[in-house]
């Protein structure tokens, strides 16, 4: 569905960068108000692939999977119902299930955790019926050009060039497309995690988040008795890992971890991923003829495993101006505002708040008490895990 313009360039409208979860959406979403558009949708892997994530989805993810018409084949796929969040300190727990809040209900009564190369691949599979899909092909420059942007794309094939009047990066944390195009801000800080899929875990259906001294370990159970162990190290799990393998330093958290230790006596775990330093910050999500989404506009630090659904949010904020978006002549940031408004509105609030929270749990003896305390207020339990759960 894409033009030839001439034998050396490949001309479309829009070009997304990373077939992940919000390179995949864009294309779906864009593709579902604007069928004239043609996209083209690149991602470096030949193949969807395990990567270091929380490997959760919210209930707000399901709604905008329903919107594309893909939340029964997720579900299909093996997806694990997770009906609410459980966040388990040294002094107390708060926790409750995906309840109605001040009126907000969620649009199902559970989350889900879903393996990530699996979730890609059904949304792959779906973009690919409405955009061009190229696997394995990865992008080496990008220049500016006075109606949009040329990009050259590398595959086994060779070198192919194309030319978009708008570049979507979707190419995740370490986001070429973001440092090249200028957009790139240093980050401030540093942060680590270690990631694995596990068995031998006894859990409920709750995703869970623990406070422990080497950092905070998510467990997002996945079906058949598999969970995904997700640690965020804190400053001393970050030291031990220069002298410590990320499996041994993985099995030390677990086995300093109060409200993990007896679970995870006889735990079995899998082959253990580990991250690049995960904050990551741009100047703007928009540039003539640019955007950025998902983790390349800049890594949100989710405390509770969120990153998936940030990316479909994002997505799906990109896709209502890309409806708006004129069909002739260059689009520029003007054109593009309201999606850099909908997006700090969006994510403003819930950025800080993450920071805050890092700031919180530095505090460790004052992150327990407050843990304690919405633990014992059934209200502000339902309030914190509607906030999570993004549908309030």
């Amino acid at each position: 569905m894409v033009r030839l313009y001439t034998a050396m360039v490949q001309h479309c409208d829009i070009l997304i960068v990373g077939g992940g979860p919000a390179g995949a959406m864009c294309a779906l979403q864009a593709a579902k108000s604007r069928p004239d558009l043609e996209i083209v949708l690149t991602d470096a892997m030949p193949e969807p692939r395990h990567k270091p994530c929380g490997e959760f989805l919210s209930p707000d993810g399901l709604r905008i999977l329903a919107q594309v018409g893909l939340e029964d084949a997720v579900m299909a796929s093996g997806a694990h119902p997770l009906t609410g969040l459980s966040l388990v300190g040294s002094r107390g727990a708060m926790s409750s299930d995906y309840h109605p809040v001040l009126g907000h209900v969620p649009h199902r009564p559970y989350g889900i955790g879903v393996r990530r190369e699996v979730f890609d691949r059904v949304l792959q599979d779906a973009a690919a019926g409405v955009a061009d899909l190229r696997r394995g092909a990865r992008i080496v420059a990008l220049e500016r050009q006075a109606d949009g942007w040329l990009a050259t794309l590398r595959t086994d094939a060779g070198e192919q060039q194309v030319h978009a009047r708008l570049v979507i990066g979707a190419d995740g944390r370490q986001s070429l497309v973001r440092r090249r195009t200028g957009l790139d801000l240093p980050a401030g800080r540093q942060r680590f995690a270690l990631v694995c899929r596990a068995t031998g875990i006894p859990h409920g259906t709750h995703g869970e988040m623990h406070l422990g001294p080497l950092g905070q370990v998510g467990v997002a159970p996945l079906g058949g008795g598999e969970v995904n162990l997700n640690l965020l190290l804190s400053e001393p799990g970050r030291r031990l890992l220069q002298q410590r393998s990320p499996s041994a330093l993985m099995r030390a958290a677990l086995r300093a971890t109060p409200s993990l230790r007896p679970r995870t006596a006889h735990a079995q775990l899998g082959p253990l991923l580990t991250t690049g330093s995960l904050p990551q910050k741009s100047r703007s999500v928009i540039d003539d003829g640019l955007a950025l989404v998902g983790d390349a506009a800049g890594f949100c630090d989710p405390f509770t495993g969120e990153g998936m659904c940030f990316a479909l949010q994002g997505a799906e904020a990109l896709g209502a101006t890309i409806a708006a978006l004129p069909r002739t002549g260059a689009w520029r940031q003007r054109e593009l505002r309201s999606y850099a408004d909908a997006y700090r509105a969006r994510f403003g609030a819930k950025r800080r708040l993450g920071e805050s929270l890092q700031l919180l749990l530095r505090r460790k003896p004052l992150a327990e008490r407050l843990v304690g305390l919405v633990g014992s207020h059934r209200g502000l339990s339902r309030f914190v895990v509607a906030m999570t759960g993004d549908y309030l």
